[in-house]
């Protein structure tokens, strides 16, 4: 499994879908190798297997580029009586399961903010109180989100099997 490093020079638009995807791809490589009991250890209770922060993302993606950006989504894809499904892995759902569906819809993702005329469109919904994002906020946003759980995934893969870097 490789990651493409992100161009040094781009237009602004694709720059930020190279380290989006960047942030992603490391994501996935998290995963690589472990077995279904790795993939989904909890350091406790409370904590996140490395397998639901990659489906959290997924659903992510769906939030923010589908629901709010393009409007196209369910506003309730997130229940108030269950919030956090996103982050519980169904038992029948595997590695390759989880990982499909979060490249699919990161893929659709880069659709969305390809095809749209520009970073500067207001999302078509949000729940925000404070003001509308754009989708280059939304990327920004992404990016961030992506990269911070990239983080808590280095820690975890180093306490499941000793594994650094990537």
């Amino acid at each position: 499994m490789t990651r493409a490093n992100p161009p040094y020079a781009a237009d602004e638009r694709e720059m930020l879908i190279a380290f989006l995807d960047f942030q992603r791809e490391t994501m996935v490589m998290k995963l690589a190798g472990l077995t279904p009991d790795q993939a989904r250890w909890k350091q406790s209770e409370d904590a996140n297997s490395l397998i639901a922060i990659v489906q959290h993302l997924g659903y992510d993606e769906i939030w923010w580029f589908q629901v709010c950006f393009a409007g196209t989504g369910d506003v309730n894809l997130f229940p108030e009586d269950d919030p956090d499904m996103d982050l519980r892995v169904a038992d029948d759902r595997s590695v390759d399961d989880v990982v499909a569906f979060y490249r699919r819809e990161w893929e659709a993702s880069n659709d969305i903010v390809r095809a749209a005329l520009s970073l500067d469109i207001p999302a078509a919904f949000t729940s925000r109180k404070d003001g509308v994002p754009t989708l280059r906020w939304i990327l920004n946003h992404m990016m961030e989100e992506t990269a911070r759980h990239a983080g808590h995934a280095d820690i975890t893969r180093e306490m499941i099997d000793g594994s650094t870097g990537f």
